[in-house]
């Protein structure tokens, strides 16, 4: 029976997961399979390649560049992030990403988008990636906030809106046991109301019938799947690292200071899991 590892995305609180990821790697824990969307699947990338503590200086050094995020990347692309920098010069000079380490790992990652046409999640692993990486930018591809992804002819974006935190295609694959790492705390449930007006969604999105039910079943999804990885946890079917404390920052937050706090908390939150990781990885072999 395998044990899968999940990473909820979370915009700019992706900081926490890597530092749950570097913690892992520091001590020598991998998985057969990584399931990500979103910022989880941007930290997933530097995980399966094996590159300790890639993820902390993108976010200590390169999120405060305005080539990363910020309105004027929306105005000038129409997305907020800009993946031409992230997946450029950032990707291959200023932190370089090991592709062939990555090409050549026994990880097998699966990264979840939200297709437009359905409405739900689809996933694509390591053979789909393009030199662009295209599935991990229409995984971090807000709506409202981000242009369309197509692949293949198919339009796509952000996985955490059908898939907010995606371990049912893990246990659809085989693993019955998961290892979820979330970047709401224990206490946190989604709002209704929080979402965009429905007329607005309408108006941006009326040629994507299914992904607007999609969107405005969000918050309804994520609460339910929060009180599923409850249960199973309880059962000691998954072990859940998730913030000790609230993280109250936006999706965009550029303070290092503040974003390297939450990134320790990460590391520290995983020490205290790290042996029930370990036990569940081993009753696997």
């Amino acid at each position: 029976m395998a044990v899968g590892l999940v990473l909820e995305g979370g915009g700019m609180r992706g900081v926490y997961t890597a530092g749950v990821l570097d913690e892992l790697m520091m001590n020598k824990v991998s998985f057969p399979s990584v399931y990500a969307v979103s910022a989880g699947a941007c930290c997933a990338l530097s995980y399966v390649s094996g590159q300790y503590e890639r993820n902390k200086e993108i976010f200590y050094k390169y999120v405060t560049d305005d080539r990363y995020v910020s309105v004027r990347n929306l105005r000038q692309t129409g997305s907020l992030f800009g993946f031409d920098f992230i997946f450029g010069e950032l990707f291959h000079e200023l932190n370089p990403f090991d592709e062939e380490a990555f090409r050549s790992s026994n990880v097998r990652l699966m990264v979840g988008a939200t297709d437009l046409l359905t409405g739900g999640a689809a996933f694509f692993g390591r053979e789909d990636m393009d030199e662009h990486f295209l599935p991990v930018q229409a995984s971090s591809s807000l709506p409202f906030l981000s242009n369309i992804i197509t692949i293949d002819g198919r339009p796509y974006l952000d996985g955490g809106i059908a898939a907010p935190v995606p371990y049912e295609r893990s246990i659809c694959d085989g693993n019955l046991k998961n290892v979820v790492v979330l970047t709401r705390d224990y206490s946190f449930r989604k709002r209704p109301g929080l979402d965009y007006p429905r007329a607005f969604i309408k108006t941006l999105y009326r040629d994507y019938p299914a992904f607007i039910d999609t969107l405005q079943a969000r918050t309804d999804v994520y609460n339910h799947e929060l009180v599923f990885i409850r249960r199973q946890e309880a059962m000691g079917n998954m072990v859940v690292i998730r913030p000790s404390s609230p993280i109250n920052i936006s999706r965009y937050e550029k303070n290092s200071k503040t974003l390297m706090e939450i990134y320790r908390m990460g590391r520290r939150d995983t020490r205290a899991k790290l042996a029930a990781v370990q036990n569940m990885l081993e009753q696997d072999k």
